[in-house]
């Protein structure tokens, strides 16, 4: 057993708790001290539940003494929610003052209620970019989330506060939100991994919505196995589970992997042999690497941009009008934007995501998962508002999700992964794809 209990993975933890080997209680206890020692420096938390987590651990232990009932996956394991979601601990706030002091407590969403069912225990509300618009998380009300590599950096967003939460050893595993990339662009900018399950796979009931035909619940970990045994609680089907598990229990079928030059375009240098490097060591394992080109990813940026404005504009229509000094003057700018789109290019950016479906839905006929960079560049400054890509100067939101927005317009699944470090030690991310319902590939 490693020698601080935080260092544990998620399976590995609940697999000691459950066999008697470590104490809920004594894991909490330690994830809270942690806690205690580093969010004050990298603000991934928004609220800290510590005396219901402490109670949860007590009940967990007396579960696993008595018996008298299975053990769950996660039983006793302490994580974080990204503080847009539901629970019963704490107010949700969405990282803004639109609710006032938040949505009150007393109900989980349901994917809460079955990562408890599996016996996780939930030590706090993870701090993200206000209403999840934004790939910063600069909170504007709660302050900005920290890189743990270099705090001086952006951790990703808006589900900056869970990557920074897991990466920073405060939990063995996190549940962030994907419009865009929120799960896998912190998941990049922090060296853990994280999973974008197929659209609709995980419910975001009493989730905060941003842009709902795009909206997506994932799970935020340290490993690829990590994330299929989180995946499968927040499901809570146990067919789907033993799926996910077999997936990374055996060595895999040899398959066949493409790579598109829209997913390294413009990168820097360092992430592109990162990808090759992962590119040469998945062919010495057997599996064939094929080159293909996907037109419609062309516009595909701009679609998702359009949907996710327009969808976030419609939601928070009444709170613009109701409260509009609840929103920090960036987040608002940004929905106001929602309100200069017509109808027209409502439409035609909706005909460019069902092209896009399309093609995927082919590409995925003949291969079995397609490989990427999950970012065209390393984690820049806080407070960096734009970036020279391309030799072009664009908004950094434009930056970061130009190679995961497409697969939120598409619904299939997409995982983020460790694919090792520049030479300023920052980390670098893979993207894997796969066909929809087809996460067990990834």
């Amino acid at each position: 057993m490693a020698t601080n209990p935080t260092d544990l993975g998620l399976r590995e933890a609940a697999r000691l708790v459950s066999a008697r080997r470590l104490s809920s209680v004594e894991l909490v206890a330690a994830t809270l001290e942690r806690i205690d020692q580093l969010n004050p420096g990298l603000n991934a938390f928004i609220t800290v539940t510590a005396d219901s987590a402490r109670e949860a651990a007590t009940r967990a232990d007396r579960a696993t003494a008595s018996r008298r009932a299975k053990l769950g996956t996660l039983h006793g394991v302490p994580i974080s929610l990204k503080d847009l979601i539901l629970s019963r601990e704490a107010p949700t706030t969405a990282g803004s003052r639109i609710f006032g002091a938040g949505l009150p407590a007393g109900r989980d969403a349901p994917a809460v209620s079955r990562l408890r069912k599996a016996g996780a225990v939930v030590v706090g509300k993870a701090n993200l970019h206000e209403v999840a618009l934004g790939v910063t998380t600069a909170n504007e009300h709660f302050g900005p989330a920290r890189n743990p590599w270099n705090p001086a950096l952006i951790p990703g967003g808006s589900s900056g506060g869970s990557a920074v939460a897991v990466a920073a050893r405060m939990g063995q595993a996190s549940v962030g939100s994907d419009t865009r990339g929120s799960i896998r662009i912190p998941a990049a900018c922090c060296g853990i991994t994280g999973l974008k399950p197929s659209y609709g796979l995980v419910s975001t009931e009493d989730v905060v919505p941003l842009a709902p035909s795009l909206d997506h619940l994932g799970p935020m970990t340290r490993s690829a196995e990590d994330a299929a045994v989180l995946l499968g609680a927040m499901v809570g089907r146990r067919s789907l589970a033993s799926q996910l598990l077999r997936a990374v229990d055996r060595k895999p079928r040899a398959l066949t992997i493409a790579i598109s030059e829209y997913f390294l375009r413009d990168a820097d240098p360092e992430i592109v042999t990162a990808v090759e490097v992962a590119a040469r060591q998945l062919a010495k394992l057997g599996h064939r690497l094929v080159s293909v080109d996907i037109p419609e990813l062309e516009e595909s940026l701009d679609a998702s941009r359009v949907i996710v404005l327009a969808e976030a504009a419609a939601f928070h229509d009444s709170y613009l009008k109701s409260n509009p000094a609840g929103y920090g003057p960036n987040v608002k700018s940004r929905l106001e934007g929602g309100y200069q789109l017509s109808a027209v290019q409502y439409v035609k950016a909706e005909e460019r995501r069902v092209a896009l479906i399309a093609a995927y839905a082919e590409l995925f006929h003949s291969v079995d998962a397609l490989l990427g960079a999950a970012l065209p560049v390393s984690p820049p400054p806080i407070g960096t508002q734009q970036l020279v890509l391309g030799g072009e100067t664009v908004s950094i939101a434009e930056v970061l999700c130009r190679y995961t927005a497409p697969q939120n317009l598409t619904g299939v699944p997409a995982l983020v992964l460790p694919g090792g470090f520049t030479k300023a030690r920052l980390p670098i991310g893979l993207q894997l794809v796969a066909g929809l319902g087809r996460d067990a590939t990834v």
